[in-house]
């Protein structure tokens, strides 16, 4: 057996495969029944080809969050620093942001996230209103939950999802992804019409856009 951090995830298919994501996690993906000692040997052929893609990937990446006491990460474009504390509610105050307690690592993972999820929809429920009105246009579904490529999709029902990892960024790129897939509830494209929209509610979108294309891929992987 290789020594690397590799996860494991159970597929429908018939298929063993390996991915090699940009934040350095490496996932095994197969069927439930697949004897242990095939998958030892498939990671074993596969060892150099992980070593070369591990290599390859940018040294800036930061990893996935664990929410450890101490642990470094932004909460809004701010240095944050995550602490660990015995009670039920949690407080993001002064570049602090207190993480109640669980009894497991995996719970602490999902309860950060959780308070994330908070944080973040508390912030953009306002904005999402204010956009709507401005373009007078309606979202009929909020949805918040991590992404690994997108920073936010807006259906035909105009139903919005946004990236968890959101909550990483500066307010003004917030406003602005919001002010995107909002803008996609009256064109469903990235036509003339579509980025028209998007200037008339702000005139320096490029600047943003520049920001998710050099910046952003440090933030999108905080929490995938």
């Amino acid at each position: 057996m290789i020594d690397l951090t590799i996860e494991r995830k159970i597929t429908k298919g018939n298929n063993i495969s390996l991915v090699v994501y940009q934040n350095g996690r490496v996932v095994l993906k197969h069927p439930a029944k697949v004897p242990k000692k095939q998958l030892e040997d498939f990671l074993s052929e596969k060892k150099d080809w992980i070593v070369s893609k591990l290599a390859q990937l940018p040294k800036d990446i930061p990893q996935k969050l664990k929410f450890e006491d101490g642990e470094k990460t932004y909460i809004f474009g701010n240095p944050t620093t995550v602490s660990i504390i015995p009670k039920k509610k949690y407080i993001y105050l002064n570049g602090t942001i207190q993480i109640p307690n669980t009894k497991t690592a995996d719970s602490r993972i999902r309860k950060g996230k959780q308070v994330l999820k908070e944080l973040l929809l508390e912030k953009v429920l306002p904005l999402i209103e204010k956009t709507s009105l401005a373009l007078n246009t309606k979202v009929t579904k909020i949805s918040i939950k991590t992404m690994r490529s997108l920073w936010g999709s807006c259906n035909s029902k105009n139903q919005i999802s946004l990236n968890l990892s959101l909550v990483h960024c500066p307010d003004y790129i917030i406003e602005y992804i919001i002010l995107h897939e909002i803008a996609h509830t009256i064109e469903h494209n990235h036509s003339s019409k579509f980025w028209k929209i998007v200037k008339s509610q702000d005139p320096n979108y490029k600047v943003a856009e520049k920001w998710l294309k050099d910046v952003g891929k440090k933030y999108i992987y905080y929490l995938n």
